[in-house]
């Protein structure tokens, strides 16, 4: 799908200048995916709206997070939503990384963050990035969690998760 990036509250597109297979080896592999990745043509995706993040992103495929690649400074670019990155990982082969103690972390996308062990996580509609309603991702739509018989050890959870101590 389309590459989008969590930033000062909003989330924002990255463009697609400079792309490789490998930069989109970096992002699978960030969202929890170990198998081949490619980018995906442009206009294969629905065209992003708002911000446009980041540009000239140069990943030499190592990395653990696109935000480890040299890339321009937030909100400079020289795109339009036409030049939307999109990747594609690859289903058929890739299977969702171990991130049990002792192996590399993965770091994710601002609020929206992704545990190898569940889908992507965020918090809506509180004061900071730091509270909120939690919603998940699941079959490219955000959604509510009940909170019935939730404590503070299920809080804890979505916070860890959130890449909070």
């Amino acid at each position: 799908g389309r590459v989008e990036v969590y930033h000062n509250g909003a989330w924002g597109t990255v463009c697609d200048d400079g792309w490789t297979d490998l930069g989109a080896q970096v992002v699978c592999r960030q969202l929890g995916f170990s198998g081949p990745a490619a980018l995906a043509s442009e206009g294969d995706y629905a065209a992003g709206q708002g911000f446009i993040f980041l540009d000239d992103v140069a990943c030499v495929g190592t990395e653990l997070s696109l935000l480890d690649c040299p890339h321009s400074s937030w909100g400079q670019h020289d795109c339009s939503h036409a030049e939307d990155l999109g990747v594609r990982c690859s289903p058929e082969s890739n299977t969702i990384v171990d991130s049990s103690p002792g192996n590399s972390p993965h770091p994710a996308l601002g609020a929206g963050k992704v545990s190898p062990a569940g889908p992507p996580v965020r918090l809506v509609d509180g004061e900071s990035t730091k509270e909120g309603r939690v919603e998940v991702l699941l079959n490219g739509q955000w959604g509510s969690v009940c909170d019935d018989d939730w404590t503070d050890r299920d809080a804890a959870v979505v916070c860890r998760q959130l890449g909070f101590r």
